[in-house]
């Protein structure tokens, strides 16, 4: 498939190396997306264990809430977000 490059004059080909190059880091790109994901899934774990469950630990520790309700929160948020 031919790319081409934007000028002020048009549009101009790539060339064959610059075409090799891009194809290679489009399929790194694509490689990479499965570790991205994972990343994406930690991310939002972490900020809804410090959001939401590090709280409920406490107050479940000095006897606020109910005994359990901590890791039912943990598992709520592991559900929200799957690996």
């Amino acid at each position: 498939m031919a790319r081409f490059a934007a000028t002020m004059n048009g549009n101009v080909p790539y060339s064959v190396e610059r075409n090799a190059i891009r194809d290679a880091e489009e399929s790194a790109w694509a490689a990479e997306a499965p570790a991205r994901a994972v990343e994406e899934v930690q991310r939002n774990r972490r900020y809804a264990y410090q959001s939401e469950a590090d709280p409920l630990f406490f107050e479940e520790q000095a006897g606020e809430v109910s005994a359990g309700a901590w890791t039912a929160k943990r598992s709520e948020i592991k559900s929200r977000f799957p690996k």
